[in-house]
């Protein structure tokens, strides 16, 4: 975990939890959505922890390391999280730690998975100065990355809802772990029919949870804003059946869908 010379922001919103060990990766490999076979050292991979039916208890992004992970992860759910994975360790040889000597900071590191447009990110092990604060909120929202704590709760969404598998971080190749028998079935029967997605407004400020609506029928609602623009969770079978363009309070806006579903 390196110590930085020169100031970065400091993503205060995040904590760290690392995960070292000789079994740290195989026991991951059989609990969280992402396959680890894929994070390798110097690369940043989605993932998530699931309930057994399948929606998220608390996503995060996953920095590969020589001996382990570590975990870049919503400070409010960080404590919960770490008790949690403790419990599923059982007997395998990893040591998981909530981490306060480690902070997760922006502009330099590894590429964010969830958009090439968010800035580099990366894990140091000293605290940067309160005058490098940053809150990427903004950003993530204009550039279409839905947050845990911000668009969605606990157990409240399957990672779909949130294009968790477009940001590759389900792992539905790699064999069982909690919550992927739910989610296969989801995928093998075509209904995923909920999506995050970008919303645009070209004369007026958005609210959260105002009401998408075409022909009449509601396609979502809007999860978080910034400006004209906003994020909405929506049902993608009524978006592709409605004959008009969709509205907010009776003015029109762009939806814009994420890579690999607009692709």
């Amino acid at each position: 975990m390196p110590c930085m010379s020169q100031p970065v922001p400091h993503l205060s919103d995040r904590r760290v939890i690392t995960i070292r060990g000789p079994e740290s990766r195989d026991f991951l490999q059989r609990v969280i959505t992402t396959d680890m076979k894929r994070c390798s050292p110097g690369t940043i991979q989605a993932g998530a922890l699931l309930t057994p039916q399948g929606k998220i208890i608390c996503d995060f992004l996953i920095h590969g390391e020589d001996e382990g992970v570590v975990l870049d992860v919503p400070a409010d759910a960080a404590e919960s999280l770490a008790k949690r994975l403790s419990l599923y360790r059982l007997r395998a040889k990893a040591d998981i730690l909530l981490d306060a000597e480690a902070f997760v900071v922006s502009g330099t590191g590894a590429p964010d998975p969830r958009s090439a447009t968010l800035p580099l990110r990366a894990i140091v092990s000293e605290k940067p100065g309160l005058d490098g604060v940053q809150d990427q909120t903004d950003l993530e929202i204009t550039h279409g990355v839905p947050a845990f704590g911000r668009d969605y709760g606990e157990a409240a969404v399957f990672p779909t809802d949130v294009n968790l598998d477009l940001y590759g971080g389900i792992g539905w190749k790699k064999g069982c772990f909690i919550g992927q028998e739910v989610l296969s079935r989801m995928k093998r029967r075509g209904t995923i029919r909920k999506r995050t997605v970008s919303i645009a407004s070209a004369d007026r400020d958005l609210a959260i949870n105002g009401a998408i609506m075409a022909d009449g029928t509601p396609l979502g609602t809007l999860t978080s804003t910034a400006g004209k623009t906003a994020l909405a969770l929506i049902r993608l079978d009524r978006l592709d059946a409605a004959q008009e363009p969709p509205m907010i309070d009776g003015h029109p806006v762009i939806i814009t869908l994420p890579p690999g579903l607009a692709d």
